[in-house]
């Protein structure tokens, strides 16, 4: 019997505790607050992903918080964008990827301002997210070159399908194509909705919610039920914690089967699709006579191993890369911004600089290549006589 009252008292003490920082640390309401305090969000951060977009969606955009409005694929955005050159010193380029691929090209603003530049970003994008949005774009503009970021901690998630799987803790509701690869070709698996009215009129009606979440079971490698479905577990502040360090080991194996300390698997079905989008973002790129270039974000801590990696395909298929780890190398802290991975602002210069000069060495070298088949061409009798 006093053994049963421990049990008990402890299990009250627990469920006040539980209460109290639920009352103390309460997480805003309103989704436009998008600056709570560092406990409401560590508190926060372990609620499911569908708790998290109960709190972050309303009816309309407008209502709904900031982040339901970015990273989706179809929106207007590319309206505002140059779509080509207007003078002939004119160069554009199209970037397509992560934060840092947007410090990059607002670093080539700076920089000359005869270097035009249409970008579409997504927080934390993953390589299947740049490769679909530089689809997106293809018929839309008349770019000199278009480039690809990708970044180390971005790879594993490529077989993910929508920032609400990818990560945890944000759970943005973006979503993005799964590819598969096939006889070494890309196959492609579309998520039911790519904009965020489509997301908003699935989110409210339940069935079709429900069929939302079978199709992520099915093509979502990253997709676990325990951490996306909302329960009347969400109201608990342990057992948030626990699931945040439950979505925590589960991101560590995930990344440890594709991504180790010596580099990456190159058998992984990870790799395989990232090697096979790089080569075909060059095919699609050349097929329409633009300068393809990959642009490789080297993770803190990690190295050269995402340039390592795609070296052989890079080499192969003779693709323009910019790798960071020549101007920033990923274990010098010093090249890094204390509050986010992002390089410091005279590293991103650099890196724009060596950028701009690999676009101008391919835009001259693809000059060269026309004349040289122009020459070829005329008839030998109608050569001017020197």
């Amino acid at each position: 019997m006093k053994n049963i009252k421990i049990v008990l008292w402890i299990l009250f003490y627990l469920i006040l505790i539980d209460l109290s920082v639920n009352i103390v640390f309460r997480y805003p309401k309103d989704p436009h607050n998008v600056s709570p305090s560092f406990l409401q969000s560590y508190f926060d951060y372990g609620r499911s992903v569908e708790g998290k977009l109960q709190w972050m969606t309303r009816p309309t955009t407008a209502e709904s918080a900031p982040r339901v409005s970015g990273g989706w694929l179809k929106s207007e955005k590319y309206l505002s964008l140059p779509a080509k050159t207007t003078r002939k010193d004119e160069v554009l380029i199209a970037l397509y990827g992560m934060s840092h691929t947007e410090q990059l090209w607002k670093a080539i603003q700076k920089t000359d301002n005869k270097y035009l530049v249409r970008g579409f970003m997504a927080a934390g994008a993953t390589p299947n997210w740049s490769y679909a949005s530089y689809e997106f774009d293809m018929g839309r503009h008349k770019a000199d070159a278009v480039v690809l970021g990708i970044l180390t901690d971005s790879v594993p998630p490529i077989t993910s399908t929508t920032g609400m799987t990818a990560f945890f803790d944000s759970s943005f509701p973006y979503t993005f194509p799964r590819y598969t690869v096939k006889d070494g070709k890309l196959r492609i698996a579309h998520p039911p909705f790519y904009d965020a009215k489509g997301y908003i009129d699935h989110f409210y009606n339940p069935s079709k919610w429900k069929a939302y979440r079978g199709w992520l079971a099915k093509n979502d490698k990253y997709y676990d039920p325990l951490l996306f479905q909302r329960s009347i577990l969400d109201h608990s502040a342990f057992f948030r914690l626990l699931r945040r360090a439950y979505s925590e080991r589960e991101k560590q194996e995930r990344t440890k089967s594709v991504h180790t300390k010596t580099g990456f698997i190159e058998t992984s079905e990870e790799i395989v699709i990232l090697r096979t989008i790089v080569k075909t973002f060059a095919e699609s790129a050349r097929r329409d006579d633009i300068i393809p270039v990959v642009y490789i974000v080297n993770s803190k801590g990690t190295g050269d191993h995402l340039f390592r990696i795609l070296k052989p395909t890079l080499d192969e298929y003779n693709i323009p890369h910019l790798s960071t780890h020549l101007i920033c190398p990923p274990d010098d802290p010093n090249v890094y911004l204390t509050e986010n991975s992002h390089f410091i602002p005279s590293k991103d210069m650099e890196l724009a600089g060596k950028m701009i000069k690999i676009i101008k060495k391919e835009i001259a070298k693809k000059k060269t290549s026309k004349s040289r088949q122009v020459a070829v061409q005329v008839p030998e009798n109608l050569r001017p006589a020197y």
